[in-house]
């Protein structure tokens, strides 16, 4: 009978029921499986049952060379196998035994015992013979059980390749809500540029870069909710503002050493601040480059050439404003990156904020 046919029957006869205990699964699922995978079951130099280590036993030690575990089976009864896989990999693993299948019948769990991670990450494949396809079935009992893939070893490299995968896959998906935090609050310009490009589409004006951010950051994934604050009986302190001294707080503008200028935009405050600092001082533009936190996750803000404030982004060079000779400052970005470079410019000057330098954006 052909492994198709022989699933079919197994399939029908679980469903029926009639497996009801580890020895009618041995004899009635297990071993009539691996007799159509090629395994010669009336052989136990190959199909050895009751495999005996160190005063234990593993159902079956599928053996290739003759007497050799390549594979040990651990049969269970129906709805049993929740916890039987960490007594089957210290078996397997203690005895350098490549691949352990833990099965129910109805269930099978392909298992690469040496590898890291917990039991699920360790498991390469699980076949429910009642939930997959006959085919589906077919294809993955040959492709981790058949006898002439096991002798030449295209089992255990397809089982590894596999886990490699799917450890890979599972890398890169707890990763993305990590990757995402890091654009969002490194403002990467392409992601705010396209989002604000494809809102100008759609309504025929063009969003602030603040109100992008905004959004964007709204959208932030969090790894776990965290838990609400203690109650107390102090108030919460008032948020940090920019807004101090004679400038009003809903008008942008700075003063700078005794001078105040009133500006129209945050835009006009960051442009004119870093102005007045670098033609007071004509190191200060060089020293804000090299400073660390001109440095953001794909760009500077401060630079020679407009290109390394938009690295591959020629269209958006054009949001760059020259604030001295052979200096360059990025624009498009949101009050608070202007806020941030601002306070850099105010260190590496060496002014006080709040005392030499207010300002309001």
């Amino acid at each position: 009978m052909a492994l198709k046919e022989t699933l079919e029957s197994v399939t029908q006869n679980l469903r029926a029921g009639r497996y009801p205990n580890e020895q009618a699964i041995s004899q009635g699922v297990v071993l009539r499986i691996l007799n159509e995978l090629g395994w010669d079951v009336y052989n136990p130099d190959h199909v050895w049952p009751e495999y005996s280590l160190a005063g234990r036993r593993v159902d079956f030690a599928l053996c290739f060379p003759a007497k050799q575990p390549a594979v040990f089976i651990e049969v269970k009864q129906p709805g049993r196998v929740e916890g039987g896989d960490q007594q089957l990999f210290e078996y397997a693993f203690h005895n350098g035994v490549p691949m352990a299948i833990l099965c129910d019948g109805k269930t099978w769990g392909f298992y690469l015992p040496a590898e890291q991670g917990s039991s699920d990450e360790r498991r390469v494949y699980k076949l429910d013979l009642q939930e997959r396809t006959t085919d589906e079935a077919v294809e993955k009992l040959s492709r981790y059980l058949s006898y002439q893939r096991t002798l030449t070893g295209e089992a255990i490299d397809a089982a590894r390749g596999d886990y490699r995968d799917r450890s890979r896959r599972s890398l890169a998906k707890k990763t993305i809500a990590e990757a995402w935090s890091d654009l969002v609050e490194g403002e990467e310009p392409t992601l705010i540029e396209r989002l604000a490009a494809e809102v100008e589409t759609k309504c025929g004006v063009k969003p602030e870069v603040d109100d992008v951010v905004a959004f964007l950051k709204a959208l932030r994934v969090t790894s776990a909710p965290t838990a609400p604050p203690p109650p107390t009986t102090n108030p919460p302190p008032r948020p940090e503002t920019s807004a101090v001294g004679p400038v009003p707080a809903n008008r942008c503008g700075y003063e700078l050493n005794g001078h105040a200028v009133f500006c129209r935009t945050a835009k006009e405050v960051m442009i004119g601040i870093l102005r007045d600092l670098a033609t007071a001082d004509g190191g200060f533009a060089e020293r804000c480059y090299r400073h660390p936190e001109n440095q953001g996750r794909v760009r500077t803000y401060i630079a020679r050439t407009t290109s390394e404030l938009y690295p591959g982004r020629v269209d958006l060079e054009k949001e760059s404003v020259e604030f001295s000779p052979g200096w360059f400052v990025a624009t498009n970005v949101s009050n608070q990156l202007k806020d941030k470079i601002i306070r850099m410019a105010s260190v590496v000057a060496g002014i006080t904020l709040n005392t030499q330098l207010r300002y309001s954006l």
